[in-house]
């Protein structure tokens, strides 16, 4: 074979590995998704807004969070935790159900398997409807990490997700060693 038969070869071999990767991403959110949610009919037309890839819970194997708008109310179990971050006392709750938050913890065993834990941050009164509402993730790989972490209760060591309220003010999504919990600081006058 030519030389430049073989190059143009491997560069269509590069583009179509490069390619099915990405696909492989959406579907693997697809996959859990349908697994998780059936009849979930959001994930048809998934971008990379709407999920995002990380070590949530800090232990080395890659975590995929989803922002979607639930059709129904998940039931909870041994692997599936359901937990209501943004019910205040002053906030009326409702039954309806906004965009919420769902992490899949991965497993050196795969997605599928027994280790593998899926947690949801169900919205019920629409904080993450806001029109600043931005889904950010602070790896901790990041120049900021230190301080966006430092700010924290407790001591993290995994990614976390920033969410922006509309007064400017950050608020955080993190891992505490059995469970994601929410973090608003004080305003500051």
């Amino acid at each position: 074979m030519k030389p430049g038969n073989t190059l143009v070869l491997l560069l269509l071999l590069v583009f179509t590995l490069s390619c099915s990767a990405g696909n492989s991403d959406i579907e693997t959110v697809k996959q859990l998704m349908n697994e998780y949610f059936p009849g979930q009919k959001k994930l048809n037309n998934q971008t990379e807004q709407e999920y995002k890839w990380g070590d949530f819970n800090g232990d080395g194997i890659k975590d995929i969070l989803v922002l979607f708008r639930p059709e129904f109310n998940p039931v909870e179990t041994d692997r599936f935790k359901v937990s209501k971050p943004w019910v205040y006392p002053w906030s009326k709750s409702s039954k309806k159900l906004y965009k919420s938050i769902a992490i899949f913890n991965g497993s050196k065993s795969g997605w599928n398997s027994d280790a593998a834990n899926v947690f949801v941050l169900l919205d019920t009164v629409g904080v993450l409807e806001t029109p600043s509402f931005k889904l950010i993730l602070s790896k901790t790989t990041d120049k900021d990490y230190t301080s966006h972490s430092q700010m924290l209760p407790v001591k993290v060591k995994g990614d976390l997700v920033i969410i922006p309220t509309e007064a400017g003010i950050d608020t955080y999504i993190y891992w505490d060693r059995n469970e994601y919990k929410l973090y608003e600081p004080e305003e500051m006058p």
